[in-house]
């Protein structure tokens, strides 16, 4: 008669698996630092300079693009061009919060996302309350 197969009841050592976790995880934390320091300094260079073409083309084109138009005209024109103003100032208040705290690379998109799936979101109750 067999005996039947039993389990090795011999344990292993914690420490070597533990060691080899924690290094691991600080390799991928030193790279992934290494990746956004590299990346913010693109993110910061890139948004300020859109920011300040936002700023600028636009003011700078404001009088040949209002002039002989009709006032309704004229009007979504002026709201258009100050809009695209406004984003360009918010470009470069974010490019300097950015180039202060790096953490925000992340952030602030999830946040930008977050708020415009929240405007989607509002945007479809509202026209469901309206149709009711």
């Amino acid at each position: 008669m067999r005996t039947p197969v039993v389990p090795r009841s011999g344990r292993r050592s914690l420490l070597p698996s533990l060691l080899a976790t924690c290094l691991l995880g600080a390799g991928v934390a030193v790279v992934g630092w290494l990746l956004l320091l590299m990346l913010k300094g693109t993110v910061v260079l890139v948004a300020y300079a859109l920011g300040i073409a936002m700023i600028a083309v636009p003011l700078l084109l404001a009088r040949r693009l209002l002039t002989r138009q009709p006032s309704n005209e004229r009007r979504e024109r002026a709201v258009t061009i100050a809009a695209v103003v406004a984003l360009g100032a918010v470009l470069c208040v974010v490019a300097h919060l950015v180039a202060q705290h790096g953490w925000l690379l992340i952030v602030i998109p999830a946040a930008a996302v977050l708020l415009s799936r929240l405007g989607q979101a509002g945007a479809v109750a509202l026209r469901r309350k309206r149709r009711r």
